[in-house]
């Protein structure tokens, strides 16, 4: 038989949009981007496994560690809130970033500003916000894809959240 032991729904709708906002006198284009995200599992957190759950951070939310932003369980030995993230069953991410070219094809600078929360009911409590810059390196003889290099900091973070000032990444396209 094909299956597994749980049984649930995800339901993800996501948009993104680039508007060129100035050509250089090179034909470089300076670039703003806005990614709006969100996800949902309508059932109960209990039916869910852990490993299916939504998280943010890292790359998916700049200034925070990655899987740093998600509500924590409660620990089996004490009752307390813990410090291990166990993914909620709502995501939401909003994030908007400008790319700018600094010299020739290869070298771009990014400004960015990244929002969203994840919890176990829809809604914007618990939301956090992180702002910060970048570096992009275009490489053609390695790939196509920019090698970006970015720093966040959390300007509205939870308690539990992981913070996380330099991320490095491969922006591949899929």
């Amino acid at each position: 038989a094909i299956g597994g032991d749980f049984s649930f729904t995800k339901v993800n709708a996501e948009h993104e949009f680039f508007v060129p906002v100035y050509e250089d006198f090179l034909g470089r284009t300076t670039v703003f981007s806005t990614k709006i995200a969100a996800s949902y599992i309508p059932q109960n957190k209990d039916e869910v496994p852990v490993y299916e759950r939504f998280y943010l951070g890292g790359q998916s939310f700049r200034g925070f560690d990655f899987r740093g932003v998600s509500p924590v369980g409660i620990r089996n030995d004490n009752g307390q809130l813990g410090d291990d993230p166990v993914g909620g069953t709502w995501s939401f991410f909003l994030g908007s970033q400008i790319v700018q070219p600094l010299f020739e094809e290869t070298i771009s600078g990014v400004l960015f500003v990244d929002s969203g929360t994840v919890g176990y009911d829809v809604g914007f409590d618990d939301y956090r916000v992180s702002a910060g810059l970048g570096i992009r390196l275009y490489v053609p003889q390695i790939s196509p894809a920019p090698i970006g290099f970015d720093f966040g900091f959390p300007l509205l973070e939870e308690p539990t959240d992981e913070n996380r000032v330099f991320t490095f990444f491969i922006d591949l396209p899929f």
